[in-house]
């Protein structure tokens, strides 16, 4: 198995267990590396520990359930593996900048996306690039909060599901284009 196959593999498993305990033996099944050598391995390609990345990922995962759920604060403190309402209230804060009950009423929040090994080649490529004025346009979207290339299938599907492709086709000129984009806000409604 090579090592960007073996790596992300391992990450799916540990996204799949963040609201529980972590099996140190299926990361070394996983990964074909002890566990302090996977983390060690972690640490030198995303350059944070994976202790630091688990907890963020964490944070980022309590906080989005609290957005978007009536599921008590405390509830959501256990789940993630905090003994106590205090101390997920600080470890919230401290890495939020804002208390859980504020994330819940609308405030933002840090989002730290799950980490994917991708073998990048850069340069070596030509483009012609044009840049055209346009006339105004509509723009019918929908916006997810999860940064993962492998969803954009099932975004078209879920816009597809409240707006028909003719529908879309008759808002304006009649074409379709995908767009992905870096996070400008952390409002997370559907358009």
């Amino acid at each position: 198995m090579n090592i960007i196959k073996s790596f992300n593999s391992t990450i799916d498993y540990l996204e799949t267990v963040l609201d529980d305990e972590i099996d140190e033996k299926k990361v070394t099944r996983i990964s074909g590396y002890s566990y302090s050598m996977f983390s060690r391995l972690f640490s030198i390609l995303t350059e944070m520990t994976l202790s630091e990345y688990l907890r963020s990922r964490r944070l980022t995962e309590a906080a989005i359930i609290l957005r978007d759920t009536d599921e008590k604060i405390i509830d959501v403190a256990f789940k993630f593996g905090y003994e106590s309402s205090d101390s997920f209230g600080t470890a919230f804060k401290n890495f939020h900048g804002f208390t859980p009950s504020e994330v819940r009423i609308g405030k933002p929040f840090k989002l730290v996306s799950r980490v994917q090994l991708a073998l990048s080649v850069r340069g070596g490529r030509s483009m012609n690039i044009r840049i055209q004025k346009k006339k105004a346009f509509t723009v019918a979207g929908v916006n997810q909060q999860n940064i993962n290339s492998s969803i954009c299938a099932s975004l078209w599907q879920k816009l597809f599901s409240k707006v028909s492709h003719e529908e879309m086709l008759n808002l304006g000129t009649g074409e379709v284009v995908g767009v992905c984009h870096d996070i400008l806000s952390l409002d997370n409604h559907d358009v």
